[in-house]
């Protein structure tokens, strides 16, 4: 998960709330849970479970967006039932589409893979590395 952004058919929606804040996890089973589904990438595990400077991050720019209809613990909560119910990873691989340098794939081919199980065109995002494009991240 790089993070759970609200979307208006209107505008893109972000720092929507400058005023709160997130406030710090201690419950750990909610904890381990969060860490097994949405890994702070940037930190490693330790200091992400302590700072969860991530989580506040995405919290803090997407999820006070969305602060009227989930509260904190909802807006994490649905992330990791996102993740559960679309797992990327699963659906690629189910289509012969495995990670690494020594394959390569059209934007197509992912994106169809993706579309068949979740009905909804996905935005794959690619950055150049090593001469060529790999994939980045894909926003359902």
């Amino acid at each position: 998960i790089h993070g759970v952004w609200p979307d208006h058919t209107d505008y893109i929606m972000y720092d929507c709330n400058p005023n709160k804040e997130f406030k710090k996890i201690y419950d750990k089973h909610l904890l381990n849970k969060l860490e097994s589904r949405w890994p702070q990438l940037t930190s490693n595990e330790y200091a992400g479970l302590n700072d969860q400077t991530f989580w506040k991050y995405e919290y803090e720019k997407h999820g006070l967006c969305c602060e009227k209809v989930y509260d904190q613990s909802q807006y994490f909560d649905i992330a990791m039932k996102l993740k559960d119910s679309i797992d990327l990873l699963n659906i690629l691989t189910t289509n012969r589409i495995v990670p690494g340098f020594q394959y390569s794939y059209t934007g197509d081919q992912i994106s169809s893979a993706i579309k068949r199980v979740t009905q909804k065109d996905p935005n794959p995002e690619c950055t150049y590395s090593k001469g060529g494009l790999e994939l980045l991240e894909v926003g359902i």
